[in-house]
C-alpha cells in the first residue's frame, strides 16, 4: 500500500498496488481535472510529485509527450499514468480544478456588457 498525501492539506489516501493516482483521487472524492477518462490523451490530470517518486511507476512516453522532457526533473506526472508500485509515502500537489463552464459564462457576460455599452454610444 502507498500512502498518498496531498500537499497543502491534511488529506491522505491509500493506493493499492497498481492503482493509478487518478483512480485513487477520484475514488476518494478529491477533485482532479480529466476529460479523457485516464488514457493519457488530454493531459489535464497533471500533478507534481514532491516526495516519493520511487513509490510510483516510471514515467512513460505519453507523459513526456504531454509534459515535456523536463517532467522527470521537476516531478511532473499525469495522475492517470502514475501507478502505485511500492510501500511508502508519496506527497503530491494537485492543481485546483478550473470550472470551465463558469469561466465561459463570466466571459459571455463581460462581452454582453461591452456590447451594451458600445450600443449606447452609437445613437
Amino acid at each position: 500500500m502507498t500512502r498518498i498525501a496531498i500537499a497543502g492539506t491534511d488529506r491522505v489516501f491509500i493506493g493499492g498496488a497498481g492503482a493509478s493516482l487518478l483512480l485513487v483521487l477520484q475514488e476518494a472524492g478529491h477533485p482532479i481535472a480529466t476529460s479523457c477518462g485516464g488514457v493519457a490523451t488530454c493531459g489535464l490530470c497533471k500533478i507534481t510529485v514532491q516526495q516519493g517518486k520511487e513509490q510510483l511507476s516510471p514515467i512513460c512516453p505519453a507523459e513526456i509527450n504531454h509534459l515535456g522532457s523536463i517532467a522527470k526533473i521537476v516531478g511532473l506526472r499525469l495522475a492517470c499514468q502514475a501507478h502505485c508500485s511500492g510501500e511508502g509515502d508519496v506527497r503530491i500537489e494537485v492543481p485546483e480544478v478550473e470550472d470551465v463552464a463558469a469561466r465561459k459564462a463570466a466571459k459571455a457576460e463581460r462581452l454582453r456588457q461591452l456590447r451594451h455599452g458600445n450600443q449606447g454610444g452609437r445613437r
